[in-house]
């Protein structure tokens, strides 16, 4: 029996532990980039574009309160208006509604809507005049109270005291905001009110007002045209601001011959633009006129007219047929040649 001792199994293994790591802290998320600060031009444009569009935003919301404290003050005027008798209401001086205006369809439309609604639901405005008791002048509101006088029911009024000046104002505007008036009916009230003295020039009335001088300057023209050429419209409210200059200058040119023709073109009721074209010669179309240098209008009697027409270029003699039959060319050929010889 061997005396040899007898390793176990296992025995010389040596297990080595190895030392512990030092434990290191969780890793920290880098931060995200951030874009770099604009400068230069970049930021100049962005910032122009926000300030522009806060600029518009803030001018936008003031208008809206600034018509809503108008709204407001209207209304609160509005609450003061009490029903007066219409009789005891005078148009102003300065009224500027032709007879037309208060017989056209419109007209007989809003006085249909008065009388269904048993008086004028907008108030009209009025002034006190001084010295003479409950009677008071007209403002503004000229069609209502004409509806309401003439079916005899009270207006609804709201009375204030204005100046002339003040009136003046008031009632060019509320007239032009809400059925606008015509050029004639404007061109009368402003050369009233400057024929007596209400403003010093033309270009003050303007300004007052708040409408451009070459607006006031032709209306003023088309309502001091001569009657004989307004009663040859349909009505003078049909006159339109860009026949003014026209207008003017045909009369000017040949003041006998364009009444004349005028008186011929009242009988014949031509719609306006055909009436302006026969009295000027100038074709109706926006940036595309035909004017002639001079025309003349012969009364040869019985009723018989000629027109003698110079175009620049040639001279145009219009004669009824009946007047020159053609047995009759040769004679007038020449008498022609003794005229001209």
């Amino acid at each position: 029996m061997s005396t040899k001792k007898r390793e176990k199994v296992g025995d010389n293994i040596e297990f080595v532990i190895p030392p512990a790591r030092p434990r290191t802290p969780d890793a920290v998320p880098s931060p995200a980039p951030q874009p770099a600060a604009k400068t230069g031009v970049g930021y100049t444009t962005a910032a122009i574009f926000n300030t522009n569009a806060l600029r518009g935003k803030t001018e936008e919301l003031q208008r809206e309160v600034d018509g809503l404290k108008a709204r407001t003050q209207e209304l609160e005027s509005d609450r003061g208006a009490q029903l007066l008798d219409a009789a005891q209401i005078v148009p102003s001086r300065w009224a500027n509604r032709a007879d037309a205006s208060f017989s056209d369809q419109e007209f007989l439309a809003l006085k249909a809507e008065i009388q269904d609604a048993g008086g004028n639901v907008q108030p009209i405005m009025v002034r006190p005049i001084e010295g003479e008791g409950n009677r008071f002048e007209l403002v503004f509101g000229h069609r209502r109270h004409r509806a309401c006088l003439d079916l005899g029911l009270p207006v609804l009024s709201v009375i204030k005291p204005l100046d002339d000046r003040e009136l003046f104002a008031h009632m060019e505007r509320e007239n032009r905001n809400r059925k606008n008036l015509s050029p004639f009916e404007q061109g009368k009230m402003y050369r009233r009110a400057l024929d007596e003295g209400l403003f010093p020039s033309m270009r003050a009335l303007a300004a007052d007002i708040g409408r451009g001088s070459t607006d006031v300057s032709e209306a003023i023209r088309i309502a001091e045209l001569p009657q004989p050429v307004l009663d040859a419209f349909p009505s003078p409210n049909e006159i339109q601001f860009r026949w003014a200059k026209a207008l003017a200058d045909a009369c000017q040119r040949d003041a006998v011959g364009v009444k004349a023709r005028a008186h011929e073109l009242r009988a014949e009721r031509l719609p306006a633009a055909a009436v302006f074209k026969a009295l000027t010669g100038v074709q109706d179309r926006r940036g595309a006129r035909r004017s002639f240098t001079q025309e003349r209008q012969l009364t040869l009697g019985d009723g018989r007219h000629a027109v003698i027409r110079n175009d620049g270029k040639r001279v145009v003699v219009e004669l009824d047929p009946s007047l020159l039959p053609s047995e009759r060319w040769e004679a007038f050929e020449e008498m022609l040649l003794r005229f001209v010889g």
